[in-house]
């Protein structure tokens, strides 16, 4: 991908005269951060349309922070770095940033490398450990958060009616869609994900449970959407 050839040119505009250059800027370099966004490895984030432009607004914002102290630094190197190179490392570093925020990202330590934790990865076999981050106590943790919010949810509607989905929605600050499917499948919800962490297949849990292949899929698709909303499990980058 060749770069602009206007960008240093925006970027020194930039860096002399501030915001009054930063829209011309904007117009130009947005589109070529937008093509190294989409190219980002950020793992299961690359699934969601709006991850690129998200990356990209990071990006930005970097950019912009600090009275665009970055991008005087950038134009003050002697000589000046490969363009194309620096704009790589800042989407990337905007990536990373991006992808810390998801609450299914964990981030690395001296013991393990960085991972991601779904319920394929909570479901996956082994002994118990001691450790506060072992799976026996991720899969224990999530199985009680989804049962108790569908024993919530189902007695609030049972005794409010549709009051009750606007209010949890407001509550828990997720949609009302989240509140609405998991009233509506509680007990589906709380029986594929117990099955699913026992380590039971797609086809196997439709059978036991007299369920589709597909429900299935949608159901364990819907907790994860669940639980990513209400940003289950998130740990601070």
């Amino acid at each position: 991908m060749a770069i602009d050839p206007r960008l240093w040119e925006l970027l020194g505009a930039v860096a002399k005269t501030g915001e009054a250059a930063w829209p011309t800027l904007l117009t130009v370099l947005e589109p070529e951060l937008a093509q190294m966004a989409k190219r980002q490895p950020i793992g299961r984030l690359r699934d969601r349309e709006d991850s690129p432009r998200e990356i990209v607004t990071r990006a930005i914002a970097r950019l912009h922070a600090r009275e665009y102290a970055a991008i005087k630094k950038l134009v003050e190197l002697d000589p000046p770095p490969e363009l194309q190179a620096w704009l790589r490392v800042l989407v990337r570093r905007s990536a990373i940033d991006y992808m810390r925020e998801s609450p299914e990202y964990e981030r690395g330590n001296s013991a393990r490398p960085d991972r991601w934790v779904s319920l394929a990865s909570l479901s996956s076999s082994g002994p118990a450990a001691p450790a506060p981050d072992s799976l026996v106590q991720k899969r224990d943790a999530v199985m009680a958060f989804i049962t108790d919010s569908a024993t919530c949810a189902t007695a609030e509607h049972r005794d409010h009616g549709e009051d009750a989905i606007a209010r949890l929605s407001l509550e828990w600050k997720i949609g009302r869609i989240h509140v609405r499917r998991l009233i509506a499948r509680a007990d589906q919800y709380v029986a594929v994900l117990a099955a699913v962490l026992a380590g039971y297949s797609y086809p196997e849990i439709a059978e036991r449970l007299k369920l589709s292949r597909r429900e299935v899929e949608l159901t364990v698709r819907y907790i994860e959407e669940l639980l990513q909303a209400r940003r289950f499990g998130a740990t601070e980058p």
